[in-house]
Order: structure tokens, then sequence, then C-alpha cells
């Protein structure tokens, strides 16, 4: 009895446990648009919650819309901010090819000035002497000794004496005192010398010698002491108000100058400024060993801002057309 009592029961849970392997397992189905990624790692996608296995941070679940093409991803504000995401529509733009080329400040060699001694003579102080110093027009330059100076103003003064005592004679000479005079201008006298050697009637053979140009010394060639002949080169000056961008082009980029001469000009010293310019000198000469030209931009530097040797860019553009395109940040 005890032994049909204890089949009875063991049959009772074999029928128990049969019944509940067959029965049906409950499972939350997780659909196909929803996942879980890391908003410091966008890169992880799961298909359950849980940790980034990179940063260990809480996965943050996401829903893809159905209707977007590629299976791209729908993020809300805040997981954009946090994963630094930005959104633009792929449009057509107006693009232009351009070419950048490196390019070095010089001076403008249009604007160079010599500074020549227009008497024979010995130079007594040399009032410029340092190279990058500005000389202003009018500004004194150098005192120079010479008896041949000293001739001449003997002459002028002696015609004009006669001028004023003979004045009543029947001989014209006002010529002969515009004639001396103007030999004095010609050898670097000012109006106002001589005005005060007439005034003096001193010959003096020491005269100072002011600058017809205005510019920065470029070179000094002359010395204390020593000797100028006529049309010696005392200094040389150059007119930093323009200088000059120039750049080298390749031989095969030339083409593209025909397509326009405009230029941007950056100078990474000032680099919140872009100076318009135009391409206004190629090299005919084409450099054999590297096939490249020069070409050159005026660079306008009425504030002596920039200085010679200074590096710059020159940006060349070419023809605008309308193009699919997507910022440059997004490649």
């Amino acid at each position: 009895m005890k032994r049909r009592a204890f089949i009875n029961t063991a049959g009772l849970i074999g029928l128990t446990v049969l019944w509940e392997s067959c029965k049906p397992k409950s499972t939350e189905k997780v659909a196909d648009n929803v996942f879980y990624t890391c908003s410091m790692d966008p890169q992880v996608m799961e298909k359950k919650p849980g940790t980034c296995p990179i940063c260990k941070m809480a996965l943050t679940k996401i829903v893809i819309d159905p209707n977007i093409k590629n299976q791209g991803l729908k993020l809300s504000d805040q997981q954009k901010q946090l994963a630094n995401v930005q959104v633009e529509t792929v449009v057509l733009r107006p693009l232009g090819e351009e070419i950048t080329l490196a390019a070095v400040l010089t001076e403008n060699k249009d604007k160079l000035s010599t500074v020549t001694a227009r008497i024979p003579g010995r130079i007594e102080r040399l009032l410029v002497r340092n190279v990058g110093e500005f000389v202003r027009v009018g500004q004194p330059i150098y005192e120079i000794y010479s008896e041949e100076l000293s001739a001449s103003q003997r002459d002028f003064l002696i015609a004009s004496q006669k001028q004023k005592v003979l004045k009543d004679i029947d001989i014209n000479f006002k010529q002969l005192v515009e004639a001396a005079k103007n030999k004095l201008l010609l050898w670097g006298m000012s109006d106002a010398q001589i005005a005060e050697l007439e005034k003096s009637e001193q010959p003096n053979n020491k005269l100072t010698v002011n600058s017809q140009y205005a510019g920065v010394v470029s070179e000094v060639l002359a010395e204390e002491g020593s000797y100028l002949s006529e049309g010696s080169t005392v200094l040389k000056l150059s007119d930093l108000s323009t200088l000059w961008a120039e750049a080298q082009l390749y031989v095969t980029e030339l083409p593209f100058l025909n397509q326009t001469k405009d230029a941007l000009v950056e100078i990474p010293y000032y680099a919140d400024r872009i100076i318009n310019g135009r391409v206004n000198f190629v090299n005919p000469e084409l450099q054999p060993s590297s096939k490249i030209v020069t070409i050159r931009v005026d660079i306008p530097n009425s504030k002596r801002e920039y200085q010679t040797g200074m590096q710059a860019y020159i940006t060349l553009k070419g023809k605008v057309k309308n193009t699919i395109a997507v910022p440059t940040n997004a490649l």
C-alpha cells in the first residue's frame, strides 16, 4: 500500500515538472530599431542594457527611425550635446578651385633710391650710417668738403656784386647770376643755403647735403674721411610703403592664372588680416632645374607694419561653380 502511494506521488511530481517545462517561457522581445549606446563612445551598439565596455558608463537607449535611410542614428538634443555631434544637410554650394602658395615679403625694387655725390670732395661727417634707419626728404645725410664748391660760390658772389654795382651799365648780369645759381643748385645746395651765402657774402668750402628721397637705408657705401668723385654712391634707400609678396608657381599650374589674377595674401604674424591683391607680374623666365616661375603681388605698407623677410601665403581662386559639398570639419 505504501509502495503504491509512493509511486503515485512520484508520478505526480514528474507530470508537474513536465508540464512546467512545456510551458512557453515569458521573454521580453527587443524591437529591431532599439539599441543601447554610449554617449562617450557612440561606436558601441548593444541590443540590451548594460555598461560600455570601453568607459564603463551606463548605456543609453536610442531608437532608430525606420524611415531614415541607411540606418542613420536618431539622437536627442542632449545626446547630440554630450557626443558633440553637429548635423548639416548636404547641399549644392558655390565652390571654386584654389591653390595656396608659400610666399616671402621682399622690398619693392621699383622704389629703390640711390644717393650719389653731386660734387667731388671729402666726407667730413656722415650723418646717416645705420642700415635700417629711416631717412626723410630734406634730412641732412652727410657733410662734404669741396674746393670746387667753394670756387663756384665765389663765382656766384662776384656775379651778384657786379649786378648790384654795375646795374646802370648796359650789360645783363642777371643771366650770369642765374647761371651761377643754377650750378650751385645742381651741386646740391638748397635755395635756403644759397640765400644764406648771398647774405653772408662768404664762400664756404663745406656743404651739408640733404636727402632728396625718403626711405629706409638698405646699404651704406661711404665712410667719413673717404674721397668722393662726382657720381659716387653714398647711400641706398628703399621705400617700404609698398612691398612685394613673391611666390613660386609650378609650370603645370600656370593655366590657373588664365582664370583669374585676383589673390588673397595672408601674413601669419597678422593672422586676422586678409589682404586683397592681384598678381601683377609673372616672371617670363622659367627656372630649368625646378620648373617653377616666380609670381608677385603688391602689398600696401603705408604704416610700415610689415617687414621684408616675413613669411606669407598667397591664395589664388579659380572659377566658382555649384558643387555638392559638406563642411571641411566633417572630413
